[in-house]
Formats: structure tokens, sequence, C-alpha cells
């Protein structure tokens, strides 16, 4: 190992608020205000404002290297430049204007990693310039899929070790099933994975599983240690005048829903539209007044978006609807909203927007599925309700249960803070460094944060699970 570590955070920039993306660059901070050097290479598109000064960042590759079939470098680094001249917005806004395009192009990154025995060679061999020239110790990779690549690279340039981190994969598995290449994305992941000398790290216990059965991945290779967020300080409140820049019509005393993330379909919005409706026609007393605020970027394009306006016009709701939000809106939706929603129906890894209201004490309502319903609960306190996952009716209920129950939303709200301080970003950035036995954690602190899951998993599978120099980091 080296004395002085020099980091590379491997990403792909994909939309401002994407999960994977904010918990890279969160990481990437904490790293860098700890004294260490720190760089983003940057896959596909670029967050580089979510990156504090200082930061050195890299364009590893362009999002039309994948236009076709085959990696482009003409597509790479000629064409992708010039576009990267316009201003990001007119990029963005270009792709996500032809339906399917951006699946199209992950499809193809899929297929130039796993095609071959060479994971796109060209690549690879670049990567490998930039972390010898850069200095780099420690890769961190985003996604566990890109690992053929960083197992490539490392062939060019050996002096370094890559560490794996699974969030969202299961969706690039599906991309490889798609293209007929679901088989051989198993097998080299999990040999890519062999070739770190530190287990991959998952972001929630239920996603070890998820991972384990829709990807194959061997249980005795993962570890998991939560995301973390910026923990706003105590009794630091924006002015309500705040949200009524963006949203005029907003009325201060009358309960706000929040939905704050992502319009994409498999986010369930539309489910919350339904909740909202049902309860405004209850027949038994009558239900508490509310505003409801949808907002967020979108990864695919706004005809989500436009389905919700027509549905609320035709459920006869009046939605506070915006796209995407500045840092300083986002806290203040959070300070001043009475409940945050996450009705999604896809299987979350995590809830990296759970987590951010309940640090504001803004108690939350989740499925009752996948990562996200791990992080409203810590040793018997609960910061939100969950509800059956795809039900909008059981979501009406748990709304308003917490709309019409004063007694339940103060004991909820005055858990909030204290269930999400286990989800703050040195927390993280402590798990992740002791996981790869840079730095030690408190006594008792790494023993108390061992994930029980990932334990079971490691006992009951055959393989022998590797040995760490440290006790596992924060559950992730």
């Amino acid at each position: 190992m080296h004395n002085a570590p020099g980091f590379a955070i491997l990403t792909m920039g994909s939309g401002d608020y994407l999960g994977s993306t904010v918990r890279d660059l969160t990481l990437a901070n904490a790293l860098h205000r700890r004294g260490f050097k720190v760089v983003i290479y940057w896959m596909m598109e670029t967050n580089q404002e979510l990156a504090d000064p200082g930061i050195e960042h890299r364009m590893l590759c362009h999002g039309t290297r994948y236009h076709f079939q085959r990696p482009s470098e003409f597509l790479d680094r000629v064409l992708g430049k010039l576009l990267f001249l316009l201003p990001k917005r007119l990029r963005v806004a270009s792709v996500q204007k032809k339906a399917g395009y951006v699946d199209r192009l992950l499809a193809n990154l899929v297929r130039s990693l796993y095609a071959s025995a060479t994971a796109d060679a060209r690549l690879a061999r670049r990567l490998a310039g930039m972390i010898r020239d850069d200095g780099v110790s420690h890769l961190l990779v985003s996604f566990g899929t890109l690992g053929p690549l960083a197992q490539q690279a490392k062939k060019s340039h050996a002096a370094f070790d890559y560490l794996l981190t699974f969030q969202g994969d299961e969706e690039f598995a599906a991309h490889a099933a798609r293209i007929g290449l679901r088989e051989r994305f198993g097998e080299r992941l999990n040999t890519a994975l062999l070739q770190s000398p530190w287990r991959a790290i998952a972001v929630s216990e239920d996603y070890v599983h998820r991972i384990v059965d829709d990807i194959g991945v061997s249980p005795s290779r993962l570890q998991v240690v939560y995301n973390g967020v910026e923990l706003p300080e105590r009794g630091a409140r924006p002015p309500f005048s705040v949200l009524k820049v963006l949203f005029p019509k907003l009325r201060e005393g009358i309960p706000i829903v929040l939905y704050l993330g992502r319009q994409d379909t498999e986010k369930g919005i539309d489910l919350l539209l339904y909740a909202v409706r049902l309860l405004a026609g209850r027949e038994q007393g009558a239900p508490a007044p509310l505003q409801l605020v949808v907002c967020g970027a979108t990864a695919k394009g706004q005809s989500y978006r436009q389905v919700l306006n027509d549905m609320g016009q035709h459920l006869g709701l009046a939605i506070h609807h915006a796209g995407t939000v500045t840092p300083q809106m986002r806290a203040a939706l959070y300070a001043h909203s009475h409940i945050v929603v996450y009705p999604s129906i896809n299987r979350e890894p995590f809830g990296l927007v759970v987590a951010e209201a309940m640090s504001h004490g803004t108690p939350v309502l989740v499925p009752d599925y996948g990562g996200v319903a791990e992080v409203i609960h810590d040793q018997g306190l609960s910061g939100g309700l969950r509800f059956r996952t795809w039900d909008s009716g059981d979501l009406a209920r748990q709304l308003g249960r917490m709309l019409d129950d004063s007694t339940l939303y103060e004991e909820l709200a005055g858990n909030a803070q204290t269930v999400a301080a286990r989800f703050s970003v040195e927390r993280m950035t402590d798990g992740v460094l002791a996981h790869m036995g840079l730095r030690s954690m408190p006594q008792g602190l790494a023993e108390a944060n061992v994930s029980s899951v990932t334990l079971a998993a490691i006992e009951a599978s055959d393989a022998d699970p590797v040995e760490l120099a440290e006790p596992a980091g924060e559950r992730g």
C-alpha cells in the first residue's frame, strides 16, 4: 500500500441529482476536505458543479463514444469534445429528446465491456495513463459494472488498486440480458471482483440480496457501507420566502407534501397523485388540507413530467411542479415540508432523498421494499412510515395518519434527525477508509457497524471471504 493515498473516482454524470453521482461527489468532497488528493474521472457527462473547489476533473470519455455498438474514438475524441462546447443544459436536453437514446448508450457501454475479452482496450489504456499521470493509488469505481474496465487498466499500469461499488447495477445487468450477454456479464464481473484486494461495497443490506440474486455476485465479495448525506446545522432553517421564488402560490401554514427526486417512471410519482386524490375523497372526517409539491431532474426526458401534469388535471389536483432545483431551494423544501414521500416502484438500492429529508427533521413515507425501507429506522426509532409497495390506497392511509395524528407525527419528527445521523458523510467516509485499511475507526464503532446481513451471507457462502486489515466499515 501507499503511504500517501491518491484517490480517483470513476463515475458517470447522468442527472443533476442522480443518487450515484451525488454519493460519489459527496465522498470525493469528504476525502478532499481531509487532505487527500482527489481527481474525478467522468464518463458520458459531467456534474462538476457538485464538487468542491480544488478537486481536479478529467473527461475519460463522452457519451458519443457509445453511439454505435462498437466504441468510436472519432465520435468520442472529436465530436464529443465539440458538443461539450455547448452549454450542458442544451446537451442534456438534446439527448433526452430522443426516446430511448440514453438506454441505447448504456447498452452499448455494456457491450463494449463484456462482448470481448479486452473490455474496451483503448479506453482502458487511456484510464491507465490518467492514473499514472495523476499519481493515483486508489481507484474508486462508481459502479461494479465498470469493474472489467478497471481490471483491464490495471494490466497496463499495475501500480494502483481499485474498489468497486454497487449502486444501481441491476440496470446494467438488464441491458446485458437484452443484448444476449447476461451469462458473460456475471462471469466477467465476478472475475473483476476477484482482482480487487477489497470486497465491493453495496449501499444497503437489501441491495446485497438483490445483486446476489439478480446479478450472481458472490456474497463473500460484498460489504455494506451506507451512503452519506451532509447534515444541516441544527437550528438553521431557510425562510419560507425562499420557496415563493419558485412556487409563488405556496401558502405558509398549510402542510406541504413533497416529492423530490428524479421524475422518471420507476419513481412512482403517479401513485402519490392517486393517493392524494383518494385522501381528498374520504367520506369520514374532513381531510387535512395539504399542498403537493413535485420537483426534480430527469434522466430519460420530459415525457413522464407531461404525464404527471395531465394526470393532475384529470384528478383535479393543484400540483406545484418544477424541474431541477438549486441546493438552496432543496434545503428550503426539506425544512418547510410537513412530509416527504418517496413512492418508488423500483427496488431502490438506497434513498438519499429520504436521509436528507430526515436530516432536516422532516418525517418521510417510503415503500416497504428495497434499501430505502432500511433508511427510516435505527435502534428502535423511526423517522417515518412505510406503505405497501405499489399500493396507492395504503399510501393514502399512511399519509392520512401522518396528517391527522399529531402525536404520531411529532414522534416521527422528533426521531428524524437522530435516525438520519447514522447516514452522515463522516460515517460513510470513515467506513470506506476503514474498509480499505487506510484508517482505523474508534473502538467498538467498527464492530457495531459490521453488517449482519453481509456476515450471514458470507457464512452461508461456499467461497472463502477475503480477510480485511480492519473490521468492515459502516453498513452501506
